[in-house]
């Protein structure tokens, strides 16, 4: 057929060798296997771009996964799909970990991302449209991690910030002066509702409950819908309080009308100042269920606060302490 390579058999019959064909033909028009030529004027930056175009409109990607495919095509863009070869990754890969003036280095469980988002749309590619790519060249550059010992499973955190850390923490906000994010409420309310950064900065003043003490955090992390996911969860202890006490502005429906980026910039510049190390502002929500865990919460409800979907992830967030056991 025109547009494929020429193919030959040899048989014993002309019945069989006329099956063969017939079946070929049907591959070929079933678009089952592709002339290489067809992708050798393609690039990733092309593949990346009709993989989001075709599956990223009617269901938007996370903000992960969007920022992992964006960066990939800065990476490997101008790649031509042909020369995308295990070596070629291998070699992004090195340029990964060693990062760059403009860029720190990545490890192997950032790494580790990049090159799964990158099998999805190789996949597509593949089963989908039928492009003769070269699959391979995803495990022979994670075969490099594993040879030069580079781990890309993410490490379990078990770093929890003191009660005087946390204390040091919001007094340390509360008397800088021109302090505008309210960082000595922000903190404790992480911790009390064991919510996301993202989770928090986002939650509205219409979405508040005041008689029944609860707030719904929309679109709330979920492994596959990454919209829609609203979820009503228990102001407890003293965060309704803190909600309360927020200042209101009719042009703005957010209760912490703050970025991510400036409370992921001032949180770590106060913990150096401070010299509190190995904490980060996530580790907030770590503390929260940690409590919750061991103010006597069932699982269940840990997971209605927290929104666990798979309580076994619970037990990464986890850390109760030997000495927290004893009864009085």
């Amino acid at each position: 057929m025109t547009g494929f390579p020429a193919i030959s058999e040899i048989f014993d019959t002309k019945a069989q060798a006329t099956s063969w064909a017939t079946e070929q033909e049907a591959d070929m028009k079933a678009r089952k296997f592709q002339a290489p030529r067809i992708i050798a004027d393609k690039t990733l930056d092309f593949l990346i771009g009709k993989y989001v175009e075709e599956f990223g409109t009617a269901k938007p990607f996370g903000k992960n996964k969007a920022a992992v495919l964006q960066n990939l095509k800065l990476a490997l863009g101008d790649v031509l799909l042909p020369y995308l070869t295990g070596d070629r990754l291998i070699e992004f890969v090195k340029v990964r970990l060693a990062g760059s003036e403009t860029k720190a280095a990545a490890g192997g469980v950032t790494i580790a991302i990049d090159l799964t988002y990158l099998k999805t749309v190789l996949k597509v590619t593949k089963e989908m449209w039928r492009y003769p790519v070269d699959l391979t060249c995803i495990d022979q550059a994670r075969q490099y991690l594993k040879h030069v010992g580079i781990s890309t499973k993410s490490e379990e955190r078990t770093r929890r910030p003191s009660l005087l850390e946390i204390e040091n923490l919001c007094t340390y906000f509360k008397i800088k002066q021109r302090q505008v994010v309210p960082m000595w409420d922000l903190i404790p309310f992480a911790i009390g509702t064991a919510m996301r950064l993202d989770e928090i900065i986002n939650l509205k003043w219409a979405d508040l409950n005041e008689v029944d003490r609860t707030i719904i955090i929309r679109d709330r992390k979920h492994p596959r819908a990454k919209k829609g996911n609203d979820q009503e969860v228990p102001l407890l202890g003293d965060t309704f309080d803190i909600v309360k006490r927020q200042p209101r502005n009719e042009k703005e429906p957010r209760i912490f009308p703050v970025t991510e980026g400036t409370v992921s910039s001032i949180f770590p510049r106060a913990c150096k100042e401070l010299k509190i190390e190995d904490v980060r502002f996530h580790d907030l929500r770590h503390e929260g269920v940690s409590r919750l865990f061991e103010q006597g919460y069932q699982i269940h409800q840990v997971a209605l606060v927290s929104g666990h979907k798979d309580w076994k992830m619970l037990a990464r967030y986890t850390q109760i302490r030997a000495k927290d056991l004893h009864r009085s």
